[in-house]
């Protein structure tokens, strides 16, 4: 398939989806709502629209005269009838029309008029009439206008796009991909429904354009060879003749129609006009499968009689179409299609529409960003600093869970992740706490050297990747060095919380060592052991003593320098230790020595765009060298900042925020360092 083409498309269907989509999602809920109007309204209108069953029914002429006594300077349009169900204890009310569309309901039995409407009257009548956009000038144009850009755009196009490439591929499409989250569970449920609803929702887009424009209408009996229903009988008035009665008319409509299920008569209103009749046979195949009857006014002579059996082509699609599109076709199970293909409608405008969102969120650098300012600036230890950041507006932070990191925006472009150090139970600040490191690129040296209290910079909302399991029933937290940062906000959460937990804290030597006197003051004081390397042998860290004598199920939280981390971990495992109760937090990657790595694509599913990913590049690198932009921060797979969804292809993970359980889905990864086992992998972007 033509790349180029499809971006075409996809533009296409995206500007469409996101212009007429909110319309369309309006027009299916309002659709939907009335797709059982004529079962619904004789109920909520009981005593408007039906009344008790007679055997004799007045003529047609009371009932008229009755409505005109009602609406003196108004114009009779027509009188409608329904025969109802036989043997029912309530029949259907007569209906009087006028030319400005006000209903006068009357007892067809006694001839009281009832009440009178107007043709958008009700609960119903409004939803209706907000479905075809009656309620402002030319809303047929805007109805019709959005139905051909639906059918023709949206989904046409999103069918040219879902259509598989592969024969493999099949089985995914059709499909709705439950394990996914996020933007590829958005994508997957688009697709889902857009692919079983098109058939529903296109046929009912079609079926309700000959209604909206009478071009559509003439053009179906261009195409279909048949005669356009022309107007041009005429009745034949003599001296001194008068009309005959409506009833006439009405009796020999019965004696060609026995017993029709519905009937209209239309009132002449100039001299030449005729009696203008439909009538629905009983046996009829559909609601609207009309018969025509035209009567001379003055005789009662048939002018024209036309059975729905012996109409043209043109005709019979043309009403074929209004009873499809208004649910008169298949009974109940026909209602009950069109009002999943209804309901359909919105759901697509909101997956299309809030993915874009999501993607268009996705892809800018700024959101989620703070600005805050700088209230304080402490030596916290040696070569350790603390800054307290608070809302320039006094306004609370966002929350955030114990483990928590935030991005921080630093000279020359540069963004490090760092650790949320104070208690999660205060909104008014976040506590940072970095080390100064000599070898390092640049992050520390630039919060050191240039930042100080009362500055203005800008953050990252938090996120969590070494998340605190709050439910366990015991918890055991090792902090190296600066690695407290995050498992002092633990034992402070854990110790809120009264949950049991013992911490370890190993460092060089106690002049070195941040929140001692914090720690003192706490109340979990008497839980915490420090380990110095210039303390006396005793002391020392003796991990192999101190992870055998947990009880089991106790989670293991692990956050300092490399060497630190991969001693515990290695040494929990060799004691047996389940991998979902060990949690660990890096400050970088650059403990890891980079694999061997092999070229392969990416294939962005939005676009269905391929691009090559060499054997020197990350996905990151090769993206954005080709206009697509991932928002990174770290570059190592710490701070999991471009985290991304897979939707296809089996990842190659390098990273080392994404747990165990996060890897084996197979559902995201690491742009920034992580890549394909095999040739392919296909992204959510």
């Amino acid at each position: 398939m033509n790349l180029s083409f499809r971006m075409v498309v996809l533009r296409c269907h995206r500007w469409a989806g996101l212009s007429v989509g909110l319309l369309m999602a309006l027009i299916g809920l309002t659709g939907a709502a009335i797709v059982f109007r004529p079962q619904l309204e004789p109920v909520l209108n009981l005593d408007l629209l039906t009344v008790p069953a007679c055997v004799a029914r007045v003529p047609l002429d009371t009932l008229a005269a009755n409505s005109t006594a009602v609406r003196p300077h108004a114009t009779l349009d027509y009188v409608r009838l329904l025969a109802g169900d036989p043997g029912a204890a309530r029949i259907p009310a007569a209906q009087v029309r006028f030319t400005d569309q006000t209903f006068v309901y009357l007892n067809p039995c006694t001839g009281v008029v009832l009440g009178v409407r107007a043709r958008y009257g009700g609960v119903l009548g409004f939803i209706e009439q907000v479905h075809r956009f009656r309620f402002m000038p030319h809303g047929s144009l805007i109805t019709g206008t959005g139905a051909i850009v639906f059918s023709i755009v949206l989904v046409v196009g999103g069918l040219f796009m879902w259509w598989p490439s592969r024969l493999r591929a099949w089985k995914h499409a059709v499909s709705f991909d439950g394990r996914l989250t996020g933007a590829a569970r958005m994508l997957s449920l688009h697709k889902t429904v857009g692919l079983y609803a098109s058939a529903i929702v296109l046929v009912s887009a079609l079926t309700g354009l000959p209604q909206a424009f009478d071009w559509y209408a003439h053009a179906i009996y261009v195409l279909t060879g048949s005669r356009e229903p022309v107007k041009e009988h005429k009745s034949a008035p003599f001296a001194g003749a008068k009309r005959l009665p409506m009833e006439a008319s009405w009796q020999i409509a019965q004696a060609l129609v026995p017993q029709p299920s519905e009937a209209l008569l239309h009132f002449p209103r100039r001299a030449r006009d005729p009696v203008e009749i439909y009538l629905i046979a009983h046996d009829a195949p559909h609601a609207n499968a009309r018969t025509m009857l035209f009567l001379d006014a003055y005789t009662g002579k048939p002018l024209e009689f036309t059975p729905y059996a012996d109409s043209s082509l043109g005709n019979k699609v043309y009403f074929w179409a209004l009873s499809w599109h208004t649910g008169r076709v298949g009974g109940l199970f026909g209602q009950l299609v069109l009002l999943v293909g209804a309901l359909c409608l919105p759901v697509l405008a909101y997956t299309g529409i809030s993915r874009y969102i999501r993607r268009k969120r996705k892809v800018s650098p700024r959101y989620g960003r703070l600005t805050v300012q700088v209230a304080r600036k402490d030596v916290e230890a040696a070569g350790i600093c603390t800054l307290t950041l608070v809302a320039p507006s006094g306004k609370p932070l966002p929350p955030f869970d114990a483990g928590a990191h935030i991005d921080v925006c630093l000279r020359n472009s540069l963004v490090r992740q760092y650790s949320l150090c104070n208690d999660p139970r205060e909104t008014h600040r976040y506590v940072i706490c970095v080390l100064r490191v000599p070898v390092s690129r640049g992050g520390s040296a630039a919060i050191h050297d240039d930042i100080e209290a009362g500055d203005f910079i800008e953050i990252s909302e938090p996120r969590n990747h070494f998340v605190l399991e709050r439910s366990a029933p015991r918890s055991l937290l090792l902090a190296g060095g600066i690695g407290i940062t995050p498992i002092i906000c633990m034992a402070e959460r854990l110790a809120s919380i009264g949950a049991d937990f013992e911490m370890h804290y190993c460092n060089r030597s106690a002049e070195r060592t941040a929140f001692i006197e914090r720690i003192a003051r706490s109340a979990y004081a008497d839980r915490v052991s420090y380990h110095f390397s210039d303390g006396p042998a005793a002391q020392r860290l003796d991990l192999p003593t101190i992870l055998d004598r947990q009880p089991p199920g106790t989670h293991l939280y692990v956050c300092g320098p490399d060497g630190f981390m991969d001693r515990a971990i290695d040494t929990a495992m060799q004691n047996g230790w389940p991998d979902g109760l060990v949690h660990r937090e890096h400050f970088s990657a650059s403990a890891y020595a980079p694999e061997a790595a092999a070229a392969f694509d990416v294939r962005i599913a939005s676009t269905g765009k391929v691009y090559r990913v060499a054997e020197t590049q990350s996905v990151v690198q090769a993206l954005s060298e080709s206009g697509v932009a991932i928002p990174t921060s770290c570059t190592q797979g710490v701070c999991g900042t471009c985290v991304t969804r897979v939707i296809e292809g089996e990842v190659d993970h390098r990273d080392l925020c994404l747990t165990t359980e996060e890897r084996a889905r197979n559902d995201r990864f690491t742009p920034c360092c992580s890549r394909a086992r095999g040739a392919l992998l296909v992204l959510d972007l």
